[in-house]
């Protein structure tokens, strides 16, 4: 009998989305802060790795690379989407919120007080499948 281990609402969310695309490979790119920048980060992220552990995941590739933090790029661009021309009152507004948004996070990211100033991070690329429990 196979034994389903109890997931966090974004573990399990990672697993819908691999089991969606099952037979391909999906790609997840998760950003920790820079802090010792000849060092990047060698382990898995723990969430990944707790998928690997079960079994459900199995990871095909990674790599990690530094610049600026691409979650970070993203929400910015789709807050000021419907503004004509973002200002530096909506970046402080925005950065404001962003960093609030952050307290369940292992890692806050503060981008910087200039007008898109994004922080810059350490992107692991991960590539992997779904795989059938045995």
């Amino acid at each position: 009998m196979i034994t389903i281990p109890s997931l966090t609402q974004a573990l399990l969310e990672l697993l819908r989305t691999a089991k969606k695309y099952s037979g391909k490979t999906v790609r997840i790119c998760y950003e920790t802060p820079i802090t010792d920048p000849r060092k990047p980060p060698i382990k898995t992220p723990p969430f990944i790795q707790k998928l690997v552990d079960c079994g459900l995941i199995e990871v095909e590739s990674k790599q990690v690379l530094s610049g600026p933090s691409l979650f970070e790029r993203d929400s910015w661009y789709e807050y000021c989407a419907d503004l004509e021309l973002p200002s530096i009152r909506a970046w402080k507004l925005w950065r404001k919120e962003f960093i609030a948004s952050q307290q369940e996070a292992p890692h806050v990211l503060l981008p910087g007080e200039g007008f898109e100033e994004f922080s810059d991070v350490w992107i692991q690329e991960i590539n992997f499948h779904a795989t059938q429990p045995q």
